[in-house]
């Protein structure tokens, strides 16, 4: 395996906390993700379902979780459906998990093969008429998957049961992170951390934007890493200005920012980090400006971070010190249309579960990324950090991948 599984004492946690939720009278039926075909007979590499890997530290298709929390015996209150290794499975991907070793991940006793699992499925609908699945009600969804299409089967042949969602529930439960989950976020900062200085070691003008992703990606999966946990992107000259820029196609050029927002995965957990650097080794005077006022005003907003506060009320704190900063800058518009978007909560997904608004609480692993773009000079500077939420205030996991405008400059001439 590329990376160390979590604890099964952490899932069997997670299953236990949404167990109680769901009550003894309701059961829950959490599938993982499908295997998704690229083109022809060729898949994509696989990522289970982030809740399901939650509950079960399962990475394999075609599972099921079950929860049965008023069942009489404890022993099957929880059991795992998978699909074991058939010969076409065999020769073509090779073995999956056999009984024991799903249970060695996931700490469930109960271990039933999909092909045996039909008849057991009918007798539990039977018995039970609320069940929770991990899809939402409104089964809205551009692409449709296990969960959605048992509960849209459901509603057809058991119409009189009541079908609830279990992601509100499962969303609040992975907003704290566990010891275990931080470790493993650490460890893919970390590893995005030689990832950027990797690449920071062949920026220069006259590089493709394409050849500095290379280097990224390869050093995550050097170090150990599933790869990236997004697409990366890696933007120069006017196309620092494109939030979501994933062409990468450019050649950089003189006297140019190149702005990075890059993170390896790491046993399903993802990093996310933005830096913005100077390609020439040095930043123009303007270019420096603009950057100092994004810097000077993250360094305040990640101090910022404490329980009670919220990534709501950090970004507003920061909006009202960009305000000051882009009048000092000459800009004439209002601050949106230089700073559209806001930080986010990270976690299995890059964007996890949690709202802007949510109270920060000790576990928590939020990022902190201002940013300003300045489509009219080709401009834009995002500076990304990823920051743990503690008893006393917080812990900056990112702290050793430089933002200082002059190590910057340093570590680019």
């Amino acid at each position: 395996m590329r990376f160390q599984p979590l604890p099964p004492k952490f899932h069997a946690a997670n299953r236990k906390r949404l167990a109680e939720a769901i009550g003894p009278e309701a059961i829950a039926i959490i599938d993982t993700a499908d295997q998704l075909v690229r083109a022809g007979d060729f898949e994509y590499p696989y990522r289970p379902d982030s809740n399901f890997y939650y509950l079960t530290g399962i990475s394999e298709p075609e599972a099921t979780l079950i929860l049965i929390p008023g069942h009489s015996d404890p022993d099957l209150r929880e059991i795992l459906i998978i699909s074991g290794t058939s010969e076409f499975v065999g020769a073509w991907e090779g073995e999956r998990h056999t009984d024991e070793e799903a249970t060695k991940l996931s700490g469930i006793k109960a271990v039933m093969n999909q092909d045996d699992s039909g008849h057991f499925m009918k007798r539990l609908l039977e018995k039970y008429h609320t069940i929770y699945f991990n899809a939402d009600e409104s089964l809205d969804s551009v692409m449709p998957s296990p969960s959605k299409r048992r509960v849209a089967e459901l509603r057809t042949k058991a119409p009189l049961h009541e079908l609830k969602s279990a992601l509100p529930i499962l969303a609040k439960q992975r907003m704290v992170k566990d010891k275990a989950e931080v470790e493993q976020l650490q460890r893919a900062i970390d590893i995005t951390a030689t990832g950027l200085t990797a690449a920071w070691k062949v920026t220069k003008p006259g590089v493709k934007e394409y050849a500095l992703e290379a280097e990224l990606g390869a050093e995550y999966l050097r170090a150990g890493a599933q790869g990236h946990a997004f697409m990366a992107i890696v933007a120069s000259g006017a196309a620092t200005t494109v939030i979501h820029y994933m062409k990468n196609d450019a050649t950089v050029g003189s006297d140019e920012l190149v702005l990075f927002d890059t993170g390896a995965e790491v046993g399903w957990y993802a990093a996310d980090i933005s830096r913005t650097v100077p390609a020439s080794g040095k930043f123009t005077e303007r270019q420096r400006a603009v950057y100092e006022a994004v810097y000077r005003t993250q360094q305040a907003g990640i101090a910022e971070h404490k329980p009670g506060a919220s990534i709501f009320s950090i970004d507003e704190f920061m909006r009202e010190r960009l305000q000051d900063e882009i009048k000092q800058l000459g800009l004439k518009e209002p601050l949106r249309a230089y700073y559209p978007h806001l930080s986010h909560h990270l976690g299995l997904d890059v964007h996890d579960t949690g709202e802007a608004r949510a109270e920060l609480k000790p576990g928590m692993v939020v990022t902190c990324e201002p940013g300003l773009y300045l489509r009219d000079e080709g401009i834009g500077v995002r500076i990304e950090d990823d920051i743990l939420i503690t008893k006393n205030g917080y812990e900056l996991l990112s702290k050793n991948i430089p933002s200082d405008p002059d190590k910057l400059e340093e570590l680019l001439s």
